[in-house]
């Protein structure tokens, strides 16, 4: 059963929603519907939007960038968030060089960039979003392995395990915390982030139909592809990110109880430089 205070907290919540949207309403009917238009419209919109193949091609070319760009950032920024543990000496370059400069760079200058060096491409708008999201990896990754301390890699080497198989079996897992901590935050960046590459260099995706609304003044679909993007991110966040999470998370903590230190996922949270 659902304590008070749960239960009072959601009826906060969608008090909340319900008034957002009565607010919305009676503003609206202060503008013309073409430029503030009723949730009604809004909502007429979505069905349209819903029905049309053309609107779920462009979505699913958004959604196959946005699911790459996520493991390769994932993949890259966990393997160099690793090395310090190896090579103490790479610790400065990552912590003193490399997360200043990704976490500072304005997002917006990484969209014109990639429209430059490698044209209006879906490559170029990968690349813009792996590298945009790169940083949320590796300071997860990179604090989560100071988290780690040194008497599991002793007790498994004291029990002659090869170095391999310490990585694998005691390493590894008790980074895995840390490293879907970084792909959950990167997933949801990334989605707001491709509207912005698309937008400067897209021939598909839902920043380019967003492009093309703008174009026509049509306000109406333009908050109707942001509802949509907020429904796909709480699905992808709700049916694989979140249980991984929940999955993964017991590992750390006991270990962390003890130690007194903070869930990864709060661990570290970067923020993008913005144009």
């Amino acid at each position: 059963m659902s304590s008070p205070n749960g239960i009072g907290q959601r009826l906060v919540a969608e008090t909340f929603v319900v008034a957002a949207i009565a607010v919305w309403w009676l503003s609206s009917a202060q503008f013309p519907p073409n430029v503030f238009p009723s949730p009604i419209q809004v909502f007429w919109e979505l069905v349209r939007l819903s029905t049309d193949a053309e609107f779920w091609g462009h979505a699913a070319a958004t959604g196959l960038r946005v699911v790459l760009a996520v493991i390769l950032a994932t993949v890259f920024g966990s393997a160099l968030g690793i090395l310090p543990r190896y090579f103490p000496w790479i610790g400065g370059i990552v912590d003193d060089v490399l997360v200043p400069f990704f976490t500072s760079f304005p997002a917006i200058v990484w969209a014109i960039l990639g429209t430059v060096w490698f044209g209006l491409t879906g490559t170029a708008i990968l690349i813009v979003q792996v590298l945009i999201i790169f940083p949320f990896c590796l300071v997860n990754v990179t604090e989560g392995g100071k988290e780690i301390g040194r008497e599991e890699i002793e007790m498994g080497r004291s029990f002659g395990r090869r170095p391999w198989s310490i990585f694998w079996r005691i390493e590894l897992p008790l980074l895995a915390p840390f490293i879907v901590s970084g792909a959950r935050i990167s997933y949801g960046v990334c989605w707001k982030i491709s509207l912005i590459a698309e937008l400067f260099g897209g021939r598909s995706g839902l920043g380019y139909m967003m492009q093309w609304a703008r174009d026509f003044g049509s306000v109406d679909s333009i908050i109707a592809i942001c509802l949509a993007i907020v429904f796909f991110v709480a699905i992808g966040d709700a049916l694989i990110l979140r249980p991984l999470t929940q999955l993964f998370q017991p590992k750390m903590e006991s270990k962390r109880a003890k130690k007194g230190h903070q869930s990864p996922e709060i661990l570290v949270t970067p923020t993008v430089g913005r144009g």
